[in-house]
């Protein structure tokens, strides 16, 4: 298996620091990239929240959604109260330094997967194939495997049934999206094989921008939202081309 010549070496090698490589960019893109502002993060109100949802006065619009698990690292139920001047996103929560360990780690395993394939390529042999096969598995799995967990651990972090919240000026908003521009920053190459099948699911439905987070970092928040016209609301919203009506609004207390 490992008897090759020094091209085929030479070949696996050159392949691999390309991959390695180019998923490193896309994971430091994803988390490091520099906002004009730092978002605050404070815990949200019982409206923010979700608790509550009666008619109150001025330019409020709530949306309640179900969130990715983007480098803005809210997953699961979430709810987005706009304001005329601001914005407060609030929902389960992942905990920073574990989520960015679990992004590199199935980043990097999905990497290995292509100078593997072709070491299985110029070497004939199926062994480094079935070497391919595994660790793309594994890389799934891990991937999979949070999907699942994040929603439920951002659960353990509320207080009194209100969520972690970020706020962020309404004006340090871009690229509203809807679709799959949930991808930008990084994630359409970390998440490469199945990108296209969630652009597919997130047609007209999901709501995607970049904001700051309360580090000073500027990260993707994508939503997806329950019918497509309240994706089209919500876009309207964030893009500050929309005036809502009273009855439409929820209660602030």
């Amino acid at each position: 298996m490992f008897e090759m010549q020094s091209w085929q070496w030479i070949t696996c090698l050159v392949i691999a620091i390309v991959a390695v490589g180019v998923m490193s960019s896309a994971i430091i893109r994803l988390f490091m990239r520099q906002a004009s502002v730092k978002a605050t993060l404070r815990r949200a109100s019982p409206v923010e929240s979700g608790l509550f949802a009666q008619t109150v006065l001025g330019e409020v619009q709530v949306f309640d959604a179900w969130a990715y698990r983007m480098g803005a690292r809210f997953a699961g139920r979430s709810r987005l109260t706009v304001y005329e001047d601001r914005v407060v996103v609030a929902g389960p929560r992942v905990p920073r330094r574990l989520y960015e360990i679990w992004v590199w780690i199935q980043g990097m395993l999905l990497a290995l997967v292509i100078p593997l394939l072709v070491a299985a390529i110029v070497k004939l042999d199926w062994w480094w194939l079935v070497v391919a096969v595994v660790t793309f598995v594994v890389s799934f799995a891990i991937s999979m495997g949070g999907a699942g967990l994040w929603p439920g651990l951002g659960e353990l972090f509320e207080e009194e049934g209100c969520f972690l919240a970020v706020e962020f000026p309404r004006s340090s908003i871009r690229e509203v999206d809807i679709g799959k521009g949930w991808s930008k920053g990084g994630f359409e190459v970390v998440l490469f094989p199945y990108k296209a099948g969630i652009d597919k699911m997130s047609e007209g439905l999901a709501v995607s921008f970049f904001a700051p987070d309360e580090h000073g970092h500027e990260v993707r928040f994508a939503l997806s939202m329950y019918t497509t016209e309240k994706a089209r609301q919500l876009a309207e919203a964030l893009r500050g081309t929309s005036s809502p009506r009273a009855r439409d609004r929820p209660s602030l207390g």
